[in-house]
């Protein structure tokens, strides 16, 4: 009689993914091109799951005393720059997989890499949605490119006069996601709200523009948002709609402030991974987590 074999089950929602045991450090990266390192670590990492992204930082050894008898006469110490990178999946057993499967198989020209599980001093403690390209992402990955659609229902727009010569212009959208292969569907409600000045011709239109768009991005953002997806570790998946979280139920055109997403600004460390690669020229050097550099001085000794 065959024994069945286990199924582990993970449960995935539109969030970016913070957890510890879906990011992998990689250390001992010789040095190439931030471009050739990043196509690397995609095509060894991407195919154990669908990845989040991908943070690369050089990072230059610590130099060895030149008295040192390792050194040999005339031979100076190295300083030549590799890097350290983070590998982040949106499931934690595709992290597992691929650390399992890759310790001391990766190798990128001629030099051993090793590869641990990420150690952050603390997790986030504030969920934050995907973003709107990270959403269609995840959706054609779990749920096929035919297996969802965004229908728009409603939109409102308003215009106030905020000073001489300016206005502020708010736009509010409403969006139907429907989820195909289960008969689900889930509503979001996204706004946005611009300035824009009387003495520029062409100020409203790039205003108005701007807000329907990001309007509707963040309306898909709030829908996706109430989508759970269950992934098991046989490839099947299921999905699940939030029924806690309440249907919109718009019968006015003008919606109450209480209930609208009001965004003026775009947060710029939320787009951190959104659309590119991460650079330690991008990122304050207060913010590279200390833990990992620690567990780097502990890797480059054993």
């Amino acid at each position: 009689m065959n024994k069945r074999e286990k199924v582990s089950v993970e449960i995935l929602d539109f969030i970016s993914p913070d957890a510890n045991r879906k990011s992998l450090f990689i250390t001992g990266i010789p040095y190439m091109t931030e471009e050739e390192l990043v196509e690397l670590l995609h095509s060894s990492f991407s195919k154990y799951g669908l990845l989040y992204g991908t943070q690369v930082f050089p990072y230059t050894p610590r130099l060895q005393a030149p008295s040192s008898p390792t050194l040999k006469d005339g031979q100076g110490a190295s300083n030549q720059t590799g890097y350290y990178a983070f590998v982040n999946f949106y499931l934690a057993m595709s992290a597992r997989r691929a650390k399992d499967d890759l310790i001391g198989k990766v190798n990128f020209k001629g030099t051993e890499c090793k590869i641990t599980f990420a150690k952050r001093k603390k997790e986030a403690t504030e969920k934050k949605t995907l973003h709107f390209s990270k959403c269609q992402e995840v959706a054609n990955n779990f749920l096929g490119f035919n297996g969802w659609s965004v229908s728009l229902k409603c939109t409102d727009s308003e215009t106030n006069a905020t000073e001489e010569h300016t206005y502020k212009v708010r736009e509010v959208c409403v969006v139907r996601l429907d989820l195909k292969t289960d008969g689900l569907h889930a509503e979001g409600l996204g706004a946005w709200e611009e300035i824009y000045c009387t003495n520029d011709p062409t100020s409203r239109g790039k205003a108005v523009c701007k807000c329907k768009k990001l309007a509707y991005q963040r309306a898909v953002e709030n829908a996706f948002s109430k989508v759970i997806i269950v992934v098991l570790s046989n490839g099947k998946v299921a999905v699940e709609v939030d029924t806690t979280q309440p249907e919109l139920l718009l019968t006015e055109k003008v919606l109450d402030d209480e209930n609208v997403l009001k965004i003026n600004e775009i947060d710029t460390d939320t787009l951190m991974f959104e659309d590119d690669d991460v650079t330690l020229s991008e990122v304050p050097e207060e913010d590279i987590d200390a833990a990992n550099l620690h567990i780097l001085h502990e890797l480059e000794e054993v």
